[in-house]
C-alpha cells in the first residue's frame, strides 16, 4: 500500500511545531487537540483546512502571511508525480525547479518558478519537435498504408503532440499537390490528438488547433460545407481546451489563418481580411511573411491589385530569401500575377524568370504549371503572340484534361485574344465550341456562365470583338472567388 504524502498544510504544521522545538504531545495538549489527530494532521493521513491550520498556529503568534509563505514553499518544492502536460518537466526536475524558487522567498518564488517551468517546457517541446521531425522524415517515405500502421505504433506517445503538429504542416503542403493527401494526413494529425496523453484539457486544447488543418483539405478537396462544419467543431474544441497548453507551443494564429483561406474562397473577402488582420496581431514574427502574402491574395481575388502590391511590398522585407522556398514563390508568383491584372507586362516579365526558377526547384506540377501561366500571359501582353500562343495553348489543354474548368475558360479567351488579333475567326469558333461541356457539367458559377454564353454566341455569329473580349478575361479574373460580381457587355 502507497504511504500517504504529508500534505502541505500537514507539513507546514509539522514544520512550525518543530521549530518551535515542541512534541507532538506538547502541541495537542497546548491547542486542545487529540495526540491521534494530531499524528493524523501531519502525515497526510487527515484533510486539514487552510483556515483550521492557521487557528492551530495562532497557539504559536505564527502571522498568516507566514504560513502562506511556508505553504507556497511546499507546493512549490514538491510538485505532484505526474506531468500537468506532455511537456511539463519530469518529477525530477520539478523538484529542483521548486527548491529553487521557494530558496527566493515569498515575494519572488511564484515568478522564478513560473520561469524555471517555462524555459522547461520550451526545453522539452524543442526535444518533441525534433523527435517529430525526425519520425516524420521516416513516414514520409512509406506507403500511404503503411503510414497509418506506424502512426498506430505512435498513438500515445508523450511527444506525440508534436507528431501531430509535424502531420498538421504536412497537409498544408500537400494541399499543393493533391487535396486527397492533404486529407489523409490531416485525419492522422486528429487521430494523433485525439490519443495524446495528458489532461483533457490537452486534448482538446490540441484537437482544436489540428481540425483547423482537415477544414482546410476539405477546403481545398472542394467540399466548402464540410470545411465550415469542421470549422465550427475546431473552435468549441479550442474554447473548451483553455489552459491545455500553458507553455504556448501551439501558435493562435494558425486557425484564424486557415479560416480566412475558407472565407475568401467564398467570396467573403472583409470578413476574410479582417481574421487575417487577427492573426497578424498576434503572430510571431516569422509567421507574418506569410500572412501579409495571404492577404495580399484576398485583395487579389476581390480585384483591388493595386492594393494587394501595396501589402506584398509590406511582406517583402519579412521574407527570408535563404529560407523557406515556397513562400518566396507564392510572393513572387502573387506579385507577377497582379503585374499581369494591371496590364504592367514589362514589369512583370524579370519576376516571372524568378517565378519558373523556383517552381522548378519546388517540384510541383501545379505550381510550374502556373508559372507557365504567368508566362503565356506576360509574353501576349509584351506583343510576342507566337510564343505565347504555344504556351496558352499547352496551359489551357492541361486544364482540359484536369477538368479545372474555371481556368480553362480563362485560357480559352486569352488564346481566342490571339486569334483575334491574326484575324484568324475560324479558330476562335472552335474554341468556342470546346468549351460546351463547361456548360453541359454547369463547372463554373451562374454568373459566369452567363458571361460566357456571351461569348459563345458572339464567336459562332462572328462578331465576337478583342476589346470586349479582354474585358470579359478581367471580369472572370475577378469573378472567379466572387459568384455575385456581374458581367456588364
Amino acid at each position: 500500500m502507497t504511504k500517504p504524502r504529508p500534505t502541505p498544510e500537514g507539513a507546514v504544521l509539522r514544520f512550525f511545531r518543530f521549530s518551535y522545538g515542541l512534541t507532538e504531545q506538547e502541541f495537542a495538549r497546548m491547542a486542545g487537540v487529540a495526540l491521534s489527530t494530531l499524528s493524523r494532521w501531519e502525515k497526510g493521513q487527515k484533510p486539514l483546512t487552510r483556515k483550521r491550520l492557521g487557528e492551530l498556529l495562532a497557539f504559536l503568534h505564527v502571522p498568516p502571511e507566514a504560513i502562506d509563505s511556508a505553504l507556497l514553499a511546499h507546493r512549490l518544492a514538491h510538485p505532484p508525480e505526474a506531468p500537468l502536460a506532455p511537456t511539463d518537466p519530469p518529477a525530477d526536475e520539478r523538484r529542483l525547479i521548486g527548491r529553487a524558487a521557494a530558496a527566493a522567498g515569498w515575494s519572488g518564488a511564484q515568478a522564478a518558478h513560473a520561469e524555471l517551468t517555462f524555459e522547461s517546457r520550451r526545453r522539452q517541446a524543442r526535444e518533441h519537435r525534433l523527435w517529430a521531425e525526425e519520425r516524420w522524415t521516416r513516414l514520409e517515405r512509406l506507403s500511404d498504408k503503411q503510414q497509418e500502421k506506424a502512426v498506430q505504433v505512435l498513438l500515445g506517445d508523450e511527444r506525440s503532440w508534436a507528431l501531430a503538429e509535424r502531420l498538421c504542416n504536412a497537409s498544408t503542403t500537400a494541399a499543393a499537390h493533391r487535396a486527397s493527401d492533404a486529407l489523409r494526413l490531416a485525419r492522422l494529425a486528429v487521430l494523433v490528438a485525439e490519443q495524446s496523453p495528458g489532461p483533457e484539457s490537452c486534448r482538446l486544447r490540441l484537437r482544436g488547433w489540428c481540425e483547423p488543418f482537415l477544414a482546410n483539405a476539405l477546403r481545398v478537396g472542394g467540399d466548402l460545407p464540410g470545411s465550415e462544419r469542421t470549422f465550427a467543431s475546431a473552435e468549441d474544441l479550442w474554447e473548451r481546451g483553455v489552459g491545455g497548453d500553458p507553455a504556448g507551443l501551439l501558435d493562435p494564429t494558425r486557425p484564424l489563418d486557415l479560416k480566412a483561406s475558407l472565407l475568401r474562397q467564398q467570396g467573403q473577402f472583409v470578413e476574410a481580411i479582417h481574421l487575417i488582420d487577427q492573426a497578424l496581431a498576434g503572430s510571431p514574427p516569422d509567421a507574418a511573411a506569410r500572412l501579409l502574402i495571404k492577404k495580399a491574395a484576398t485583395h487579389t481575388r476581390a480585384g483591388d491589385y493595386e492594393r494587394a502590391l501595396e501589402v506584398l511590398g509590406q511582406a517583402e522585407p519579412r521574407i527570408d530569401s535563404e529560407g523557406d522556398q515556397r513562400l518566396l514563390f507564392l510572393h513572387r508568383s502573387n506579385w507577377a500575377l497582379n503585374l499581369c491584372n494591371l496590364d504592367c507586362y514589362e514589369a512583370a516579365e524579370p519576376l516571372v524568370v524568378l517565378v519558373e526558377v523556383l517552381a522548378a526547384d519546388l517540384g510541383n506540377e501545379l505550381d510550374a504549371l502556373r508559372a507557365h501561366w504567368l508566362r503565356g500571359r506576360t509574353w501576349a501582353g509584351l506583343g510576342r503572340r507566337p510564343e505565347a500562343l504555344a504556351i496558352l495553348t499547352q496551359v489551357r489543354q492541361y486544364f482540359r484534361t484536369e477538368e479545372i474548368a474555371y481556368d480553362f475558360a480563362l485560357a480559352s479567351l486569352e488564346v481566342a485574344v490571339l486569334y483575334m488579333e491574326q484575324g484568324r475567326t475560324r479558330l476562335v469558333r472552335e474554341l468556342s465550341k470546346e468549351m460546351l461541356w463547361i456548360f453541359e457539367e454547369q463547372k463554373v458559377h451562374a454568373e459566369a456562365l452567363a458571361a460566357l454564353a456571351l461569348f459563345r454566341q458572339a464567336a459562332e455569329e462572328e462578331v465576337v470583338q478583342t476589346e470586349w473580349t479582354r474585358r470579359l478575361i478581367k471580369y472572370l479574373y475577378r469573378a472567379q472567388h466572387n459568384p455575385k460580381l456581374r458581367f456588364e457587355p
